[in-house]
């Protein structure tokens, strides 16, 4: 059966979408709206294949909305200002504190390297990377590094860039069982 997002999570949507374009650095090639809007994408089929709760649903979303609203003021270190951003627009909204806490801990675990306590936690951070496992992973990888080079000033060869990302996707792993079962696979197929 499906689960209708709240109409907190579509205001919450609205919301980062316009923070994210009015105010986003043009820099951030890779973490912008598109980005965002595959991790919904993730915590929607993930969240689904997981079987959790409406409640936890609407907790994954908002923290899926907010965990890169950050880099509206930072790059290193954006997972605090992002929750910060999203603690103070939920407490607006009248959210619970137990649950805003809960959306400022998946944010949190988005961190790298990614370390989730829980089920959620595991879910956002198997969202967070849910691009691995799609075709397009090369073109969005390609932007990752056109940012870090303008953010950051890490230039890479080809060959240098190539041998990051293998390093990368051969360690990474799924943490749910949706992301071990089929992501893990499409990875796979797509990346090596």
């Amino acid at each position: 059966m499906s689960q209708r997002p709240s109409s907190l999570t579509y205001r919450s949507g609205r919301f980062v979408a316009r923070l994210l374009i009015s105010k986003l650095p043009q820099d951030r090639l890779y973490h912008n709206l598109h980005h965002t809007i595959n991790v919904i994408q993730g915590v929607l089929v993930i969240g689904r294949a997981e079987d959790i709760n409406p409640e936890d649903m609407e907790n994954l979303l908002l923290a899926g909305w907010f965990h890169d609203t950050g880099h509206v003021k930072i790059y290193e270190g954006h997972e605090w200002a992002s929750a910060d951003i999203a603690r103070t627009y939920l407490t607006e909204q009248g959210f619970l504190k137990e649950r805003i806490d809960v959306v400022e801990r998946c944010i949190l675990a988005t961190q790298m390297p990614q370390e989730p306590s829980d089920l959620l936690e595991q879910i956002i951070c198997d969202a967070d990377m849910y691009h691995l496992a799609m075709p397009t992973y090369e073109q969005t990888q390609e932007l990752l590094r056109e940012e870090w080079s303008m953010v950051l000033g890490k230039a890479y060869t080809d060959e240098a860039w190539d041998a990051e990302n293998r390093k990368f996707l051969k360690d990474h792993q799924y943490f749910t069982k949706y992301g071990r079962e089929v992501l893990q696979p499409m990875k796979e197929i797509y990346c090596f």
